[in-house]
């Protein structure tokens, strides 16, 4: 039977450490984006009530003025609040009819059909569409036609329990996608989604991925776009049982849909149950009572019943955690007072040993021959710990330059300080108080010293690894390397990643050190390791053996 080395056992545990407060960040940030619900929502509605104020209190605003108004309404209500989306569709459909326009009666009914799909009423939905005459759409409404016909038998597929009807509505599902396919520019993002899904179908991890980088970089956190294709990246990690990504990619879509004020969102609730089966209870229910308040604020009913499967669950086992804390802590004060009984009586036999020790003295002749023992073994260390002592040397060799460099900037800013209270002095005897009042207006500290302290950073940290910008592109595609200005020496990317050299991966600390935000710090890291031709995974792996 084989062994784990020591040394081995330890890299597992410091990548598991590593992975584990990537995921802790994520976690505090979307704790942070909660407590921000309120002010998103009623962001949210100051948006749509300055446009209901014009449809419904401006009397010059015309019949087709107001059915573009209802339209962009129903757009910002669509995944807010389901009741509000489908009172302002069926106004625009009452304008679009008024006008009796056929474009514009089409786009209201294939808006309507598909929010309809989205809130689970899938025959209503389906009327409406086969009342549609696709002859008469536009070629842009003929691709939404069959995209809201592609996501209706999906969704039928993917809710029914019926088997022959499934297989009839996945072979429609297929039929309508290979439509779109044939209407789509290859490269559009609703042709990548399809393709993506399709790869995901037949568990093609790598080409699903591969896909998905292509949509994630179109993108930013708070749009449903950025929502969606994280909830998708997080399933390839589902199918390799890989529950660690999965969560942490579930997070990043949960604080987007957060961000963008959706409340028709499926990340959260997932996230609860993964942190449920892994025995995070606590936050499991705060996560799954938030994502069912969401539910019940956009109100669709298929939302709710999909919430209401998984919150039970997950309340019984809070409820049981409460009873099982204080069972244990019932326990633990029982514990602690029968351990306290027993150091006192330790304490008392200790000290009667501590006595028949001092009478011990031929004991002396055995711990000498132990003595010799450790003598050799020590020995042996001694020779370990040359070798560790060479490694160290170079260790301290990048502290001194450090220490050195930080010695140097601490004495500039003692000057900087002088030089700034000595010239404040003079202007407040001379009473130039306006002068210096702009004077200190216009000048931005924090931008100058922020650029200082980059330009310091970079030449230290190149003066003990010059070549490190080379090393960093053999591991990047050698079509997409990472290019610095000429004035630069290094860029943003590229600080991120002599951090992580230098020891510091959490991103909450490098963000802190180059001024810029967790979520930033972290795109700009999964951005590269998109890039990288060895294992992504291990990227960080192969930059900490640069200059070795």
């Amino acid at each position: 039977m084989k062994f784990f080395s020591p040394l081995f056992l330890l890299l597992i545990l410091s990548f598991s450490s590593f992975a584990n407060k990537e995921l802790d960040s994520l976690y505090h940030e979307l704790d942070k984006v909660i407590k921000t619900r309120p002010q998103l929502d009623i962001q949210k509605n100051k948006e749509i009530d300055k446009f209901r104020f014009r449809l419904e209190n401006d009397s010059s605003t015309t019949l087709r003025e107001k059915y573009f108004l209802s339209m962009e309404i129903f757009k910002l209500y669509e995944v807010f609040e389901f009741y509000g989306a489908l009172h302002f569709i069926n106004e625009a459909i009452k304008f679009a009819e008024e006008l009796n326009e056929e474009k514009l009666i089409n786009e209201t009914y294939l808006n309507l059909a598909n929010l309809l799909i989205r809130a689970g009423i899938y025959s209503e939905s389906q009327e409406i569409l086969s009342a549609i005459d696709k002859n008469s759409l536009t070629n842009a409404q003929f691709i939404f036609y069959n995209l809201v016909y592609k996501e209706l038998y999906y969704q039928l597929y993917f809710y029914s329990r019926v088997q022959h009807l499934k297989e009839g509505y996945l072979q429609k599902y297929k039929e309508y996608s290979e439509i779109l396919l044939g209407l789509l520019p290859e490269n559009s993002d609703t042709s990548l989604e399809i393709k993506e899904i399709t790869a995901l179908d037949r568990r093609d991890i790598k080409e699903a991925r591969r896909i998905n980088a292509l949509r994630l970089a179109r993108t930013q956190i708070g749009q449903r776009e950025y929502s969606k294709i994280t909830f998708l990246l997080s399933i390839t990690y589902e199918f390799e049982n890989d529950f660690e990504n999965q969560r942490k990619y579930l997070t990043l879509s949960a604080i987007s849909d957060i961000k963008g004020a959706i409340k028709d969102n499926a990340s959260l609730s997932i996230l609860a149950e993964k942190l449920a089966e892994n025995q995070d209870i606590e936050r499991a229910y705060k996560y799954i009572n938030i994502s069912y308040e969401d539910a019940n604020f956009y109100n669709s009913d298929l939302r709710k019943i999909q919430i209401a499967n998984i919150l039970p669950l997950i309340s019984k086992s809070y409820e049981d955690q409460l009873v099982e804390q204080k069972q244990s802590l019932q326990i633990f004060i029982i514990v602690s007072s029968l351990l306290s009984i027993i150091l006192i009586i330790a304490f008392f036999l200790i000290w009667r040993q501590v006595k028949s020790i001092r009478k011990a003295r031929n004991g002396m002749v055995e711990v000498n021959a132990q003595l010799k023992l450790s003598n050799s073994e020590l020995i042996e260390a001694n020779e370990q710990l040359k070798k560790l002592h060479s490694d160290l040397s170079k260790t301290n060799h990048v502290k001194e330059v450090y220490i050195g460099e930080f010695l140097k900037i601490c004495s500039d800013y003692i000057d900087k300080l002088e030089g700034q209270a000595m010239h404040t002095q003079k202007m407040l005897i001379g009473r130039k108080y306006g002068v210096l009042l702009d004077e200190i207006k216009n000048q931005d500290i924090r931008k100058v010293e922020m650029k200082q302290f980059y330009k310091n950073f970079d030449e230290t940290f190149l003066n003990i690894y010059p070549d490190f910008v080379k090393e960093i592109n053999k591991l990047l595609d050698p079509n997409d390397p990472i290019k610095i200005k000429a004035k630069d020496l290094l860029n943003t990317e590229l600080r991120i990643f002599a951090l992580v050299r230098l020891g510091i991966s959490d991103s909450a600390k490098i963000s802190k050190l180059l001024g810029n935000s967790v979520t930033t710090i972290y795109n700009y890291r999964v951005k590269i390791k998109n890039k990288a031709t060895v294992d992504r995974d291990r990227f960080e792996e192969y930059v900490m053996k640069i200059g070795e």
